[in-house]
């Protein structure tokens, strides 16, 4: 009976080293996702910067300048 439970425990470790390994595995896959993600919504950002800083200045001398009759 002892050698059975000793068995089931080298088991359980191996089982448990297996499920570690996937786990980081995964942690490490969501990570590069997350760092890919943040770097994408950077440049959609910047470029949607660009567009409201060119609207701004098209818009300001629309308001801001009489037209001439």
């Amino acid at each position: 009976m002892s050698k059975d439970v000793s068995v089931d425990k080298n088991e359980i470790i191996a089982l448990q080293k297996e499920i570690i390994a996937k786990l980081k595995k995964e942690v490490k896959e969501w990570e590069d996702w997350k760092a890919t993600s943040k770097e994408r919504h950077a440049k959609g950002k910047a470029k949607a910067d660009r567009a409201i800083a060119k609207n701004k200045n098209t818009l300001r001398i629309k308001t801001t300048r009489k037209r001439k009759k």
